[in-house]
């Protein structure tokens, strides 16, 4: 009677574990699926290098890769994701920096005060953009894979471009050197995210 109810035991267990294996293998864990590509991996080095067409671009790209990664070899969606996040944190900084320049009184002239609020929509804009590619990265590329992550990071570039053409006028402003480092930033990340490829169609 014991040895029969261990039998039906374990054929419960095997008729819940197949389906489960299955499924598991169907969501593509370890490697790529129908709905997950084959993301490729490398050194902090080695994706700057595939995707800095400057020196000054190169070494902005090492400068932030390496503060998390160091030398080792990981999934291009995570190098993409540390230039996403350092971005959003770059943009808060800015916010904040504009936020204390208006409430401290150094910007008195009412159109320079209107840029000012100009540019934080373009931020807005751009940090709801950049946050939903931070989230598809943190997916591995899957969903709408390169398509959605090009799509948020063209909307980001598109913020931070919003924001320049309202500061034109007021080149002096720190406001401006902050937005233009601001853009080199989304950039680096558009740039990185092009590295993630397409999933593979079904």
């Amino acid at each position: 009677m014991a040895k029969a109810a261990r039998t039906t035991r374990s054929l419960l267990f095997v008729s819940v574990l197949i389906p489960l294996l299955a499924t598991l293998g169907a969501d593509g864990v370890g490697g790529g699926s129908s709905r997950c590509p084959l993301v490729p991996s490398m050194t902090a080095q080695s994706a700057c290098s595939a995707v800095s067409g400057t020196r000054h671009m190169r070494e902005l790209c090492l400068r932030t890769l390496r503060s998390g990664a160091g030398a080792a070899v990981l999934p291009v969606t995570r190098h993409a994701a540390t230039a996403v996040r350092g971005a959003l944190d770059s943009y808060a900084a800015t916010v904040a920096a504009a936020t204390s320049l208006l409430d401290g009184g150094a910007v008195p002239a009412d159109a320079e005060k209107a840029a000012f609020g100009d540019c934080m929509v373009g931020y807005g804009r751009a940090r709801g953009a950049m946050s939903r590619v931070a989230d598809d990265l943190a997916a591995g590329g899957c969903g709408d894979g390169a398509a959605g992550l090009k799509a948020g990071y063209t909307a980001g570039l598109r913020g931070m471009d919003g924001c320049r053409r309202g500061l034109l006028n007021y080149p002096a402003s720190p406001l401006y050197a902050r937005n233009l480092a601001d853009r080199n930033m989304t950039l680096l990340a558009a740039l990185l995210c092009s590295l993630v490829p397409a999933p593979p169609s079904a």
